[in-house]
């Protein structure tokens, strides 16, 4: 298949400017919690919603929040067929706005129409590239001064063999996919009397790597793990939501969320929107990141106790749901001129079917009554006592998921997110690394002619080891911070 990239960042300055006034918007992915969740939150702020999926039935289509459920083919299979089905939901329904919800938003950001281009809550391809990427990302990130685990290419068996210290088990490395996503393909090595433990049942010479097909190897990090989700525009934190990972199915999947506090990390979060916003990123999008904070093995002293980002995803993730029963990040992702908001510190959400599958066997009488508080003290992120049909049919909605698993032999999370999955072919990868070195250089030149201001910025910044920023979480007032950084935009 072709790939052809219309420059996204030339198309956004034309981009219809967002008011308070009611939307037409196309959520992607209707099959998603997370989906129906910001459907519901839309139509709370007086906006008219619409989902698109490749399942004729899913979760989003019984809510009475969503206008239409519209069916397309599967962009993992048949891309253009899923852009050219977009496009036509557009212009029927009049669509003023399309939130891609998962791995959607790179089948959709490399299309050519500028009715799809136009209404798409992104950023320009090559920073969407940038961020999900996650050597591009881990690399640009280490760059801008802010914390990364120590991490290596790897585009052969050998690479992975022989990574620092893995053979003695003097380190631990954590091996996934540049272009993975949630969790799969993810293994902990572990080394030890000269053999390299993979798990899984998998040995290193059967794993999918080469020049095509690139893998990333991170330090193992110890600590505690936190995911944060935000709305950027132009430069800035306009809403923001953060979680510890306190609950999962598998080790990784969260199905527990429960709104923390964490200065770091939104000075964190705060520093790459800046950046973004110097190298001239408009327009608002959904920025989210996975974070842990501890320490890393003796090899390498100097990040210990850190906070560091092992990945980021430039989409929507289920931070959304702290952000429930009220229209505060409808009107971020919607309206240029509301006001910034942070989830309730409060706020407990939980995805019930998963809570129930908790594995307890070996569990403590503590761990077990702290997981029971737990499932009774959050609400359900599909139940709505005013929206009733979603809840009532999941019980035949999982059936028929399983029902395919089983057909298709695949675990309930690769099935439920294989079909809208990016996994370029072999013209497309040409077309995203010719794009990566463009935007490398583009990038150095930038950093060349700003590395004074952003200098100012780094300083400031906690993650650098100066004061804190001491943004209130309750207030969102403005701090100096953004003071310096509009006086940078505007020199720039």
């Amino acid at each position: 298949m072709s790939f052809t990239c219309t420059p996204n960042f030339r198309i956004r300055a034309r981009r219809r400017p967002l008011t308070g006034e009611s939307l037409n918007i196309l959520l992607t992915n209707g099959r998603f919690p997370v989906t129906l969740d910001l459907a519901r939150q839309l139509k709370k702020c007086g906006h008219t919603v619409y989902v698109v999926d490749c399942m004729h039935y899913h979760v989003g289509k019984f809510s009475n929040a969503v206008r239409q459920s519209f069916r397309a083919p599967a962009p993992h299979d048949n891309q253009s067929g899923y852009r050219a089905a977009v496009a036509s939901i557009i212009r029927s329904q009049n669509i003023d706005l399309v939130i891609p919800m998962h791995e959607e938003i790179i089948h959709l950001s490399g299309a050519t129409d500028p009715e799809i281009l136009t209404r798409l809550l992104a950023p320009p391809k090559n920073i969407l590239l940038r961020l999900h990427n996650k050597w591009e990302f881990s690399q640009w990130v280490q760059k801008l001064g802010l914390g990364v685990p120590v991490h290596y290419l790897c585009e052969s068996a050998e690479d992975v063999r022989g990574l620092p210290g893995l053979a003695d088990g003097r380190v631990e490395y954590v091996l996934k996919p540049v272009f993975g996503r949630a969790s799969q393909n993810v293994f902990h090595l572990k080394g030890g009397a000269g053999e390299v433990e993979l798990g899984k049942g998998m040995r290193i010479d059967q794993l999918d790597i080469g020049a095509g097909r690139k893998w990333i190897a991170q330090e193992w990090v110890y600590g505690e793990r936190y995911c944060s989700y935000s709305v950027i525009r132009d430069g800035k934190v306009q809403a923001f939501s953060l979680y510890k990972v306190l609950e999962t199915i598998d080790g990784s999947s969260c199905v527990y969320f429960r709104s923390v506090e964490h200065q770091g990390i939104f000075d964190y979060v705060s520093d790459v929107a800046t950046e973004l916003g110097l190298e001239g990123v408009t327009g608002a999008f959904q920025l989210a990141f996975d974070f842990i904070e501890g320490s890393t093995n003796p090899l390498h002293p100097e990040t210990d106790a850190r906070l560091v980002a092992i990945e980021c995803n430039p989409r929507c993730t289920s931070g959304v749901h702290l952000f429930a029963s009220r229209a505060d990040l409808a009107r971020a992702l919607t309206d240029a001129s509301s006001p910034r908001v942070v989830a309730n510190a409060k706020a407990k959400r939980q995805v019930f079917p998963g809570m129930m599958m908790w594995e307890h066997s070996d569990a403590t009488v503590k761990q077990w009554l702290r997981h029971m508080g737990r499932l009774m003290g959050s609400k359900d992120v599909v139940f709505s006592g005013k929206d009733l049909l979603p809840t009532l049919m999941q019980p035949f909605l999982l059936t028929s998921y399983y029902e395919i698993c089983r057909e298709k032999k695949l675990r309930l999370p690769d099935m439920f997110q294989l079909d809208v999955t990016w996994e370029p072919d072999a013209a497309e990868l040409e077309e995203v690394a010719a794009i990566a070195r463009e935007d490398r250089e583009r990038w150095a030149r930038r950093r060349g002619v700003l590395s004074e201001q952003q200098a100012v910025e780094r300083r400031s910044s906690v993650m650098a080891g100066g004061r804190s920023r001491g943004l209130s979480f309750g207030s969102w007032s403005h701090h100096r911070r953004e003071v310096a950084v509009e006086a940078a935009v505007e020199t720039s």
